[in-house]
């Protein structure tokens, strides 16, 4: 035992702080008690109250244990959180007073926690995500882990239950050697130590004096037990990473837990809560895979979506784990274990970097107000907090950047544990890559799932437009046309479907007895694109023809107010609302290209270009593409432009909504020229068998401005169609499958005869 040590410069115990905070035997006492007393009262709350009111719950075990104590915590000082655990806390009481009997080897097995991590805890909560949002289903998770856990300390000695069965205990002591933080003890001192005060001390039986020698901080807990017995014990401050850059024996559970771990949260949530929550999420496999099973098992409760997004992410990502590996290791000629124990250790940083970026922009934007609402409800008293941010802000991007972090800090573990396999240097450039193949994989999805949502769009909360909201709209009667009297806070806009019809964008359009043609509008208002037929008129209608030359026009009040204008020649034909109160001025537009596919008349530029007419004091234009004709049609993937005018002048800083028909929306605010530009989504996902590349997207921009306290308001409905890539695909897709499924299935073929080579007898007369 040593009284007193001088310690070094980046020992944290040198500090007065961090010496009180983590060795102060009275202070650790009460942060356990306190930890331990939240953990219960959480626990009993959640059988005594099991209704939606109860935000203390989850406040406490999904808002500040796992995203605080345990993911934050992690990379900076290890798994302290293990040091004020409720379970480690008093299971160190129960096992001085149980039978003490050694564990069996059968449940020696770190891999059960593991899986109880990875299935009983990721696994049901995909597969029944509501369950553990519940007050109900939490307490009730964390009573049988408490349950199990006391009954584990009272019959096996050296606290047996954290280091094999805790299903976080193998994880935090992996991801734990990514943290600036080592726990070991002064050679100098040790050297000529005799008593062990400090294994002796240690509940968990380790020897915190080997833990240099070992290069490992093995089961240690940080309960700092052994700094109390001698002084030393030291805690530094190092590198980031500083333990697993070190030559240590490999743990096969740690490497297991960061591939599996990786797989059931970012990967999974990339597929389920990202890819499958996109406009095009019904098309990936695992939502068609979850609909075949659909078809003749009834899974009940259960999320089929989103159980087999969980197995499908497990599967890739084992995969692309295991093949990387074992190419590795064919190029570097070493048995497969050795690689994979290695240099899987690089895979750490993926999960970890990804987890706290998501949980610090996830506290800033609600999870922050809603954890103070929470322990204020606990105490019985309500308060409302607005969150710190709001989704969107610029400046939370920082926190995107943590995954790529994530990424470098992989490659080069990556790099460094390269150092521990013994193989020529060329051998080791070429293995690099195919032993980087999860973390390539990782980009992909990322980049994969960003580029998803950038160009589809998240799915509105009223459902997918190919499947729900569309198909409830399309089959109203026709006779059910709602009706509303709007306000000045409701979206109104000119459109030339009837609420309720069947027919598309071809309703109303006719021609008159003189075979003019012409078309018929609707004031339409409400919530896009769930329309329903203005009664309270208060503004005027003007009609424009392809001269730009406007006329005031007489509504028809008969069912729903419309306008019929005639469509004599070829060219933009528009349709305005005009309504004018004080402090409030509102413009619907609606505009139509007609042009006779046997007219000789020539798309003049000049002629066709957007403009607005003096009766308007608020308008959109939309800006018309370099390349456009009379021919042309916006697609999905296009970009469209549109300039924002007050009063004839473009407006700056005008905020700009563009909506799909199906929910999606994007915004954006005007620049200096009053000009703003919209990427077309892909909203329209039909059976395979039935896609139509005529089909016709609807969307709504809607522009807000203010100025010398009046409010504008104005908005335009127009519709895009599917691009041809999109219906191209399916050809090239089955192209391409039958080339893959020739080349790997020679490859194959070649490979296997290669390897079958004819046997011959050498017969040697000596």
């Amino acid at each position: 035992m040593v009284d007193f040590m001088k310690r070094d410069g980046n020992d944290l115990f040198r500090n007065r702080f961090f010496n009180f905070i983590f060795r102060n035997r009275r202070f650790l006492f009460s942060l356990r008690v306190f930890v331990t007393l939240l953990f219960f009262y959480a626990v009993f709350m959640g059988f005594y109250d099991t209704s939606k009111s109860n935000i203390f719950t989850t406040a406490v075990f999904w808002g500040i244990f796992w995203p605080f104590f345990i993911v934050t915590t992690l990379p900076i000082f290890g798994r302290i959180f293990c040091g004020i655990c409720p379970h480690g806390f008093l299971g160190r009481y129960i096992t001085r007073i149980g039978l003490k009997k050694r564990m069996p080897k059968w449940l020696q097995n770190r891999f059960i926690g593991v899986m109880l991590l990875f299935l009983g805890w990721w696994g049901v909560y995909y597969a029944f995500p509501g369950l553990f949002r519940t007050p109900l289903g939490t307490a009730m998770l964390f009573t049988v882990m408490t349950l199990v856990a006391f009954l584990l300390y009272f019959l096996y000695k050296d606290m047996d239950y954290c280091k094999y069965i805790c299903p976080i205990g193998t994880a935090l002591r992996g991801f734990g050697k990514l943290s600036f933080t080592w726990f070991g003890s002064y050679n100098t001192a040790c050297n000529e130590c005799r008593s062990f005060d400090c294994a002796k001390a240690c509940p968990y039986g380790l020897s915190p004096f080997n833990f240099d020698k070992k290069r490992s901080m093995e089961d240690c807990t940080l309960c700092m037990e052994c700094t109390h017995a001698c002084e030393a014990i030291h805690f530094r401050w190092l590198k980031p990473g500083y333990a697993i850059y070190r030559n240590f024996k490999p743990l096969k559970a740690e490497v297991w837990v960061y591939i599996l771990i990786l797989a059931a949260i970012p990967i999974s949530m990339a597929f389920h809560h990202g890819l499958g929550r996109s406009n095009i999420g019904d098309s990936m496999i695992w939502a068609q895979t979850a609909r075949w099973f659909e078809s003749f098992v009834d899974f009940g409760a259960l999320d089929a979506t989103g159980l087999f997004a969980f197995l499908y992410a497990a599967l890739c990502t084992i995969t692309a784990a295991v093949v990387g590996m074992w190419a590795a290791s064919r190029i570097l000629k070493k048995e497969f274990d050795t690689v994979f124990y290695t240099l899987g250790y690089a895979f750490a940083p993926l999960f970890i970097l990804a987890s706290m970026a998501h949980a610090w922009e996830y506290f800033f934007t609600g999870n922050g107000a809603r954890i103070v609402e929470g322990l204020a409800w606990g105490l019985g008293m309500h308060v409302d907090v607005e969150p710190l941010a709001k989704r969107g802000d610029t400046w939370l991007k920082l926190f995107h950047l943590f995954r790529w972090l994530a990424v470098v800090w992989a490659l080069y573990i990556l790099y460094r544990r390269f150092a521990y396999i013994d193989a020529p240097k060329g051998r080791k450039i070429a293995a690099y890559p195919f032993a980087a193949l999860l973390i390539l994989f990782f980009v992909g999805v990322n980049l994969y799932r960003d580029h998803v949502i950038d160009t589809y769009g998240r799915k509105a909360r009223h459902g997918h437009g190919g499947r729900g909201g569309h198909a409830a709209m399309m089959h109203k009667k026709a006779a059910e046309v709602p009706k509303i009297a709007v306000t000045a806070d409701d979206t109104v806009w000119l459109g030339d479907r009837l609420p309720g019809s069947r027919r598309g964008g071809g309703m109303g359009m006719r021609r008159t007895r003189s075979e003019v043609p012409s078309r018929k509008v609707y004031l339409l208002g409400g919530d896009f694109p769930e329309a329903a037929c203005v009664t309270n008129l208060r503004g005027s209608f003007f009609t424009v023809d392809t001269d730009n030359r406007y006329q005031t026009a007489k509504p028809k009040r008969r069912g729903c107010v419309s306008v019929r204008f005639a469509m004599p020649k070829s060219g933009y034909y528009k349709v305005y609302y005009v309504e004018k109160e004080p402090g409030f001025v509102r413009v619907a537009k609606y505009e139509f290209k007609r042009f006779d596919h046997s007219s000789d008349e020539v798309y003049d530029r000049r002629k066709m270009a957007a403009k607005t007419i003096e009766p308007v004091p608020f308008d959109i234009l939309r800006l018309r593409p370099e390349n456009e004709t009379f021919y042309s049609r916006p697609h999905t993937g296009d970009t469209v432009r549109f300039k924002v005018l007050l009063h004839g002048t473009p407006v700056a800083g005008a905020a700009v909504a563009f909506t799909t028909r199906f929910g999606w929306t994007n915004e954006a605010r005007t620049d200096k020229e009053g000009i703003v530009s919209f990427r077309l989504i892909k909203d329209y996902y039909p059976e395979w068998d039935r896609f139509d590349r005529r089909f016709r997207e609807r969307y709504l921009v809607l522009a807000r401005y203010e100025q010398n306290g009046t409010r504008y308001v104005a908005t335009q409905q127009d519709l895009y169609t599917p691009a041809r890539s999109e219906y191209h695909s399916y050809a090239w897709g089955l192209l391409i499958t039958l080339l893959l499924l020739i080349v790997f299935g020679g490859g194959v073929w070649l490979y296997r005869l290669r390897i079958h080579k004819p046997f011959k007898e050498v017969v040697i007369d000596e």
